[in-house]
């Protein structure tokens, strides 16, 4: 049985990129949020990232995916500092980041 070369590709970024960063994604999408993300990683981490769509028990989320995890940790205070919801993926885990 073949797989689609987006899951492979999604599965290979995920070992080489192992620190990841979820961020949900609304309804109607990210929008022009995803141009800014995208400009705002281009400018402060360079290529050195990666991102894919998730969906887990019915929930989409946006997967970033970085080499290390100063940059991760970097990624996730510029999406708080937004007021942004950001859930920390590593390793098999999932959680909330966001102070309640």
């Amino acid at each position: 049985m073949g797989r689609y070369k987006s899951v492979l590709m999604a599965e290979k970024d995920a070992r080489d990129f192992p620190h990841h960063v979820e961020l949900p994604i609304p309804p109607f999408g990210l929008g022009k949020r995803l141009d800014i993300i995208a400009a705002w990683l281009n400018t402060n981490i360079g290529p050195d990232w990666r991102s894919h769509s998730h969906l887990e028990k019915g929930e989409h989320t946006a997967r970033y995916m970085f080499r290390s995890e100063q940059d991760a940790n970097w990624f996730r205070e510029e999406l708080n500092s937004r007021g942004q919801l950001v859930c920390e993926v590593d390793n098999g885990r999932i959680g909330n980041t966001r102070e309640s």
